[in-house]
C-alpha cells in the first residue's frame, strides 16, 4: 500500500495455507477489508481490525486503519477468489484480489514474492511507473508540431493522490491536450483569415 492509493500488486495468486502481508510503505492510513460478497463459500469474513462483517468494518472505520510502516497479514486456507478494498479509498478504486489455487505463487501487475509471505507493495511511487496506456498524436502545421496527448485506463492499474499521482497527471494531460487543441484552432483561424 502506498500514498499513491494502490495495492501493488493488484492481483496475487497464492496456494492454500499461504499468508499475504500488506505493508503500508506510505504515510497515509489504509485498510484491507474483504468484500463480503466476494468470499469463497465457507470462508469467514476478514479485515484489518478483525471485524466479523463488511458493514461492521465500514461503520467502525478508522478502527482497522493501517498507518504508514505497519502491516496486516491474513492466511488464506480455502481456494477461490477474494476481492478486497481500502475503506477510505474505495471510491477511487483502491481494490485488489487474492486468488487462492493449488500451485499458487504468481503475481500480476508487478511486485515481488518470497517464500510463503507476499508483501503487497511495489515501485509505483512518484517518478516511478504509472502503467496505463498513453498515446500521442502529432499534427504538423506550418513548421510547428502540436502534440495532443491523451491517457486511458489509468484507474485499472494505478490510483494516485490528487496532488502527486496519476490522477493529477491525467488531469494535467487533459488540460495540455485541450490547450493544444485550442492553439491548433487558433492557428487554423489565423491561416484562414490571412
Amino acid at each position: 500500500m502506498t500514498d499513491d492509493m494502490i495495492y501493488d500488486p493488484e492481483v496475487i495468486t497464492i496456494a492454500p495455507g499461504d499468508t499475504v502481508r500488506w505493508l503500508n510503505i506510505g504515510k497515509m492510513g489504509h485498510s484491507v477489508s474483504a468484500y463480503e460478497n466476494e468470499l469463497p463459500e465457507g470462508t469467514s469474513y476478514w479485515a484489518s481490525g478483525d471485524f466479523s462483517s463488511e458493514s461492521e468494518a465500514r461503520s467502525k472505520y478508522p478502527i482497522g486503519d493501517i498507518p504508514g510502516g505497519d502491516s496486516y497479514s491474513y492466511t488464506f486456507e480455502i481456494e477461490g477468489e477474494y476481492g478486497y478494498f481500502c475503506i477510505p479509498h474505495e471510491t477511487i478504486q483502491m481494490v485488489g484480489k487474492v486468488v487462492v489455487q493449488e500451485g499458487g505463487a504468481s503475481i500480476s501487475a508487478g511486485g515481488s514474492q518470497t517464500g510463503e509471505t507476499s508483501d503487497q507493495f511495489g515501485s509505483n511511487l512518484p517518478g516511478g511507473s504509472v502503467g496505463g496506456a498513453f498515446a500521442a498524436v502529432g499534427i504538423l502545421l506550418t513548421g510547428l508540431t502540436v502534440f495532443i496527448v491523451f491517457a486511458s485506463d489509468l484507474y485499472s492499474f494505478i490510483m494516485g493522490e490528487p496532488e502527486t499521482g496519476p490522477k493529477s497527471s491525467r488531469i494535467a494531460v487533459f488540460f495540455a491536450g485541450l490547450a493544444g487543441l485550442l492553439l491548433l484552432l487558433f492557428m487554423i483561424g489565423t491561416l484562414i483569415s490571412s
